[in-house]
């Protein structure tokens, strides 16, 4: 394991033109995107949303052009639209060059590479297509840095670069001296904390050593960055909440809307959700977590049961038989599409503001529980966070609500 290492690859072009562009110049993908980011924040989003553009463009045969802007960015929210609409001036402003695809990468030994797409495969947690393109960025930068230190050679300790806590706590490191955000390099160091346990949970199949093991288990210490929590999702009364479920025209997007905004379920969570999940008897439900292998149970609110229980009998699927308890309640269901019937649903009956999102039901939840009175703890519990400082996030929202009102005179 430690002379694996692996490069990230271009996307799949095999049906992709060559090139697209106007003058004699040429640029390559990156070179162009590079060029668009100088005067850019080194944070900026801008030039991710600009490359997926261009890589749609040379995909599909088409200019990057006023009819690809039209066509591409068609069903983008304004907060996509933006950068592209930046990076068509921007190409129009360098005379519309020749972009090419990058070159493909020969320097991907396949050890890594094999480890991996095995991890990837297997991991329980990363159902959606997104999620694993997300870690395999993650795992790919990580063996990329190791393999350039390897090559660096220049100490004992860069040639004996492995996946050990000490190089992972160098590799984190090296990410905030490149001035990676907070928030990336804590993604990046979850990636290979879980491709570590996965690795000791696969210790006789990967013919691991005990030193080996050791130095695995060490991954775990490594901390990440804090971050600063300042910005506060805006969350529903009582009532809004109540007039948002009143009304919807399907049972399975009221179903979707119950887990959401009655149990505090995230969005990544309901798509994980089974019919063996549902526990009707014991009033659970059990919850597989952001980043999580294990499931948790929470309460299984009666107004949230009754709705799941009529979407699974208009679905033929109630009761659930022993056999059906594999399947998905939602099939097929992705992330984006929950937002796309939150956001319906919150524009229709007006309440579509800013700070409210699919993921302000969760805050929701967590606000008129401690409002009912619910304990501080058990709210923590109810909706699985890892330290009690994110739960009392909420208890300061609610401070700062009431504070005018109870404030003496």
């Amino acid at each position: 394991m430690s002379d694996s290492s692996i490069i990230l690859q271009r996307p799949d072009t095999a049906d992709a033109n060559q090139a697209i562009g106007k003058s004699t110049t040429r640029y390559t993908v990156s070179q162009v995107i590079r060029y668009f980011a100088t005067d850019l924040p080194r944070s900026s989003n801008y030039p991710r949303h600009a490359r997926t553009y261009v890589l749609y463009c040379l995909k599909e045969g088409f200019g990057i052009d006023r009819l690809s802007f039209n066509r591409y960015t068609a069903d983008l929210p304004p907060n996509r639209v933006s950068p592209i609409r930046k990076f068509l001036l921007f190409y129009q402003i360098i005379g519309q060059p020749v972009v090419i695809l990058d070159p493909i990468s020969t320097k991907i030994p396949p050890a890594a590479n094999e480890l991996i797409l095995r991890f990837i495969r297997e991991a329980q947690n990363l159902r959606g297509d997104r999620s694993k393109e997300t870690y395999t960025k993650a795992l790919n930068a990580f063996f990329l840095y190791v393999n350039n230190q390897q090559q660096s050679g220049e100490s004992i300790q860069n040639r004996s670069a492995s996946l050990s806590g000490l190089t992972v706590g160098d590799f984190v490191q090296h990410l905030k001296d490149n001035q990676y955000s907070a928030f990336t390099i804590n993604l990046y160091l979850s990636a290979v904390k879980q491709l570590a346990t996965w690795c000791i949970r696969r210790r006789d199949d990967l013919t691991l050593r005990e030193d080996q093991l050791n130095a695995l288990r060490d991954i775990a210490d490594v901390r990440g960055l804090s971050i600063e929590r300042t910005f506060y999702k805006d969350s529903l009364e009582a009532g809004e909440r109540e007039q948002l479920l009143g009304a919807v025209e399907t049972s399975r997007d009221r179903a979707v809307l119950a887990l959401l905004g009655l149990e505090g379920l995230r969005t990544v969570e309901v798509t994980r959700l089974k019919l063996g999940d549902l526990d009707f008897d014991r009033q659970q439900l059990h919850v597989l977590g952001k980043g999580k292998s294990t499931k948790k149970p929470i309460k299984f609110f009666a107004a949230c049961r009754e709705l799941l229980q009529t979407y699974l009998k208009e679905t033929a699927r109630w009761p659930i038989s022993h056999g059906q308890r594999s399947e998905y309640v939602f099939d097929d269901l992705k992330t984006h599409q929950i937002r796309y019937i939150v956001d319906k649903q919150l524009k229709k009956h007006g309440m579509k503001r800013a700070g409210m999102s699919a993921h302000s039901l969760r805050h929701t939840v967590g606000q008129l529980l401690l409002e009912a009175g619910i304990s501080l703890e058990h709210v923590q519990q109810h909706l699985r966070h890892e330290t009690m400082e994110t739960t009392q996030f909420y208890t300061k929202k609610k401070t700062r609500k009431t504070y005018f009102q109870q404030m003496p005179d």
